[in-house]
């Protein structure tokens, strides 16, 4: 019996065999080697093109105003590359009588009233600015605050050009509002317990309305009564909230009132947040109407009070 001869402990000076030959005779392909992506290959791609439409060029170019705190509208008009409209809101109170007026025209009016006062509020701000500067006084119309000619911060930006030192060429205002189904117009909560019975109110009977009014105005060039074009926009639309028995009972609510999202919000919730995915269950219509602002009606309405004036009258609701 020959005896066993040990393993040697040299390494293999050939190299480990490959499986292309095995591949080969059974007629299989041949697995390519990956080949590593240069730094060029691996870089992102550049961010897509700013949108291009005639109305959104003379937007960037001109004075715009949105009369709207709502960070929701701002940032909706942001996507459309007008990152840095100029924002001032109507200081005056939405006071109109709900009761005696229907819910379409209650948020028309509001709409409406919002626009016009920041168009006159602007236009003044800047006739005082104006003559300010007449007087020799430096003038922030966009603050309503003065400062002594030469004893400013150092920084004296009123000699060089500024859309917000002439009248507006555009003012875009909205007004959101929740109808339940029994008719109530509901806006922002005034309390805790209030927010928490309005969410339970929606739940309970399912589905509400919400409407949204833009109003847009922008002056005349030939300045013919009374001075500027106006139109204005009510979009509906329908939202169906979850069942208690379907994931939404009293404590989900409890809990999502608890987080804040929806303190300023008409209705109370944010269909874009938490509420989007725990509140609602189907939105029948715009989901940036429920947002606060029909991006695409109000485009259409700033094309027609641009450059579309002709035949316009005031208040004109589509």
């Amino acid at each position: 019996m020959e005896k066993s001869q040990p393993l040697s402990s040299e390494l293999p000076s050939d190299p480990p065999p490959t499986y292309d030959a095995a591949a080969k005779e059974h007629g299989l392909p041949i697995r390519q080697p990956q080949q590593q992506q240069s730094p060029q290959q691996g870089r992102r791609l550049p961010p897509p093109a700013a949108l291009d439409l005639p109305i959104l060029r003379y937007m960037r170019t001109h004075r715009v105003i949105l009369a709207s705190a709502s960070p929701r509208r701002r940032a909706l008009l942001g996507q459309l590359g007008l990152p840095n409209i100029e924002v001032l809101p109507s200081t005056k109170p939405e006071n109109l009588p709900k009761d005696q007026m229907g819910a379409f025209e209650y948020v028309s009016a509001t709409a409406q009233q919002k626009a016009l006062d920041v168009y006159q509020v602007a236009i003044k701000q800047v006739e005082e600015a104006t003559q300010a500067a007449e007087n020799g006084v430096l003038f922030d119309a966009t603050t309503t605050t003065t400062t002594a000619n030469g004893n400013g911060d150092g920084n004296n930006n009123n000699n060089k050009p500024s859309l917000k030192n002439k009248d507006p060429d555009l003012v875009i205002a909205a007004d959101t509002v929740i109808v339940t189904r029994d008719g109530a117009i509901l806006e922002k909560p005034t309390s805790e317990q209030a927010h928490v019975r309005m969410l339970k109110h929606l739940r309970d009977t399912r589905t509400h309305r919400v409407l949204t009014a833009i109003c847009c105005v922008a002056p005349k060039p030939d300045a013919s009564f009374p001075g500027y074009a106006i139109a204005t926009h009510t979009e509906e639309t329908r939202v169906t909230f979850a069942k208690a028995a379907d994931g939404l009972p009293d404590d989900v609510i409890d809990a999502y009132v608890k987080t804040r999202e929806g303190v300023d919000k008409a209705g109370g919730y944010a269909v874009q947040g938490l509420a989007g995915m725990l509140l609602v269950e189907k939105v029948e219509g715009s989901v940036d109407n429920v947002v606060g602002l029909p991006v695409r009606h109000c485009l259409r309405l700033c094309e027609k009070v641009v450059f579309k004036q002709d035949g316009d009258s005031e208040g004109e609701e589509e």
